[in-house]
């Protein structure tokens, strides 16, 4: 297995993995980070090998500047093209030779969707290859259409599907065949049918909420729920100041915005507007943030500065969610019935904001662009005082709980991967 990306690109492989080796499998999974963070201890916990290849040799006002050019566009195939540039082009020729090796010493191979160097490597070592999708937004359908252009219905959505995947073939497919040649393999016209979802097996690890699986679609694409990494393998206790400030009120709202810290030029900006948000809607928070570098933000009774956290063991006691609405974080909120406000920054967010938004879990989302505490504010209350809105939450709560994301992948992947 092979994955790059985020916290919300890596987890769901952990989670997959960790399945896979209960039922008697050996795993082995690469990860590369674009946090450049470590998770071996995951694999020592559910018993598979972790290695990690590639490093983004940046210095801070350099990753910082990336960010800010990311977030500057509204297209979302512009943000795709820097998204590559910027994080994934330099760390080809090493995803690569680790795939090489990966497909040297296994039988099966399973690859983010979006990891081209490791479908080239199971392609050409000739292995049976599975795909895994964080949501369905990129799979053709006359049914739906893309996001960021309307639903104008089944006879012109596909103008929309075929413009946008033109594009990207246009923007990205160079790289994709530059390597494919290195590789011995012939071009391909349409990288997203082709190389980013497997014809053999695709595995979306999106709840079934909000993956609609269309009627068009090829029998290959299963939508699977959510790959939730079990809390055995993250084991944390909670602070004691924590719970006692979860004692003196009523729940509180948890704050995060995950990865998008990593690289942003003013986290302190952003987390002020967070604090201020909380304090004019008038409502307790928990605001997670790079604190140690934050020192000139004041110390408020109603707010608990709290660092990165394991959201299954916080989330349960919180009222309401503000996040980036990155694909992990939506689907935890969702799966411990807690209603969004979504910040979005780039690319997928506004798909899983506008998914919360249409079942009745979020109001409509704000933008890192233009946010501003008050804005965030009034987001706040219009959650807060809807209790239909937490009654919806915990509704979807309990039809996830009944998904068994793990669960169905593996058994799909032993049918069409191993027979």
């Amino acid at each position: 297995m092979q994955t790059w990306g985020s916290d919300g690109d890596i987890r769901p492989f952990l989670a997959l993995a960790g399945g896979l080796r209960a039922r008697g499998h050996e795993v082995s999974l690469v990860i590369t980070s674009v946090d450049n963070r470590g998770y071996s201890s995951y694999g020592k916990k559910m018993d598979f090998a972790v290695s990690h290849t590639g490093t983004l040799a940046w210095d801070d006002k350099t990753a910082r500047l990336y960010h800010d050019e990311i977030i500057a566009t509204g297209n979302p195939l512009k943000q795709l093209e820097l998204i590559f540039d910027r994080l994934f082009d330099p760390l080809v020729p090493e995803m690569y030779a680790a795939a090489e090796r990966l497909c040297k010493e296994n039988d099966v191979i399973i690859g983010h969707a979006v990891h081209y160097p490791v479908q080239t490597a199971a392609e050409k070592a000739g292995k049976p290859y599975a795909t895994v999708m964080m949501n369905h937004a990129g799979i053709y359908s006359k049914h739906a259409t893309i996001y960021g252009v309307p639903d104008i219905g089944k006879w012109m959505n596909p103008c929309w599907n075929k413009m946008f995947h033109w594009a990207m073939d246009r923007s990205l497919g160079a790289k994709v065949n530059a390597l494919r040649t290195r590789a011995g393999l012939p071009p391909v016209a349409k990288i997203a049918d082709t190389v980013w979802i497997s014809r053999r097996l695709n595995l979306i690890a999106e709840t079934t909420a909000i993956g609609r699986k269309q009627p068009d679609w090829p029998d290959y694409h299963h939508v699977c729920g959510v790959f939730t990494v079990p809390g055995a393998a993250e084991q944390w206790t909670m602070p004691k100041d924590l719970r006692l400030f979860l004692e003196a009120g009523p729940p509180p709202v948890y704050m995060t915005l995950g990865s998008m810290y990593s690289y942003d030029t003013s986290p302190g900006i952003i987390t002020e507007m967070l604090v201020q948000g909380a304090l004019h809607a008038g409502c307790r928070a928990i605001v997670q943030a790079p604190w140690d570098e934050l020192q000139k933000i004041p110390d408020y009774p109603q707010i608990y500065k709290i660092r990165k956290t394991p959201h299954q063991y916080i989330f349960p006691h919180c009222s309401a969610v503000v996040h980036h609405g990155g694909a992990g974080t939506t689907h935890s909120a969702t799966l411990h019935g807690c209603p969004s406000i979504v910040i979005e920054h780039i690319a997928d967010q506004g798909f899983f904001a506008n998914e919360l938004y249409r079942l009745g879990v979020a109001p409509k989302s704000l933008h890192r662009r233009n946010a501003t505490a008050r804005k965030l504010a009034k987001s706040l209350k219009t959650v807060l005082d809807d209790p239909g809105m937490k009654q919806q939450a915990e509704a979807l709560r309990e039809s996830m709980r009944k998904e068994n994301g793990v669960k169905n992948a593996v058994e799909l992947i032993e049918q069409h991967l191993f027979s």
